[in-house]
């Protein structure tokens, strides 16, 4: 039975992962490593900011200091996250919707607190969620199940209890992985992934078809 649903961020209630992905290009193109924006998202949706760039930079000959990259890039967020934030259609009306019927909420995002506070306080949902996991707090990131159990025991919901709602393959791993339900949002329904239950928008998610996914 589903008690509780965790929510990526990126993706998934904000349409911010272009964001990440057109500030972590500029960056990796400063050592000569030429990533679009497009393929940081299809390789890295979901991955802690620290964890892909340090495997990247760990393979060229040039000195960089992960940590002032991290400020440079969290900073640089933050501003557009004031300025530019839009919500994932259909995800604000699911929060508003699974609030009012009492249903337990997490986040549990690979961002840092700061930035998703500011995400989710632009959007009008922060209130809404009871707890708030982000890669700041946990050891290892998506697709490691760390974060989803950490949002599980924040909400005192047993893990086979809860439902995560992801973009990222890393992130849909990560809820098989900490033995959840799983709702995939992709652009393509042929293609393999970590869940059978896949959407294209998040309009397609209601409280309704949540239950069907209990059984």
């Amino acid at each position: 039975m589903i008690n509780a649903v965790i929510f990526d961020m990126d993706g998934v209630i904000s349409d911010t992962q272009k964001l990440h992905a057109k500030v972590e290009s500029t960056i990796l193109a400063g050592f000569g490593i030429h990533l679009s924006p497009e393929e940081i998202t299809m390789r890295y949706a979901g991955v802690r900011t620290r964890e892909f760039l340090s495997d990247l930079l760990n393979a060229q000959e040039k000195p960089y200091d992960i940590e002032a990259l991290l400020e440079e890039k969290w900073s640089i967020m933050e501003k557009l996250a004031g300025e530019e934030v839009e919500e994932i259609p259909g995800s604000v009306a699911l929060i508003n919707d699974l609030r009012e019927r009492g249903v337990p909420l997490a986040v549990a995002s690979a961002s840092n607190l700061a930035y998703v506070r500011t995400v989710l306080q632009k959007l009008g949902v922060f209130e809404k969620f009871q707890a708030v996991v982000t890669g700041d707090m946990v050891q290892k990131g998506k697709p490691d199940p760390e974060s989803f159990l950490l949002a599980a025991e924040k909400l005192g919901v047993a893990p086979s209890e809860c439902l995560v709602i992801e973009d990222g393959i890393s992130g849909m791993e990560a809820a098989r992985r900490a033995s959840m339900h799983c709702i995939g949002l992709v652009e393509n329904l042929d293609k393999d992934y970590p869940t059978k239950n896949l959407v294209t928008s998040m309009k397609d998610i209601s409280f309704s078809y949540i239950q069907t996914l209990s059984s």
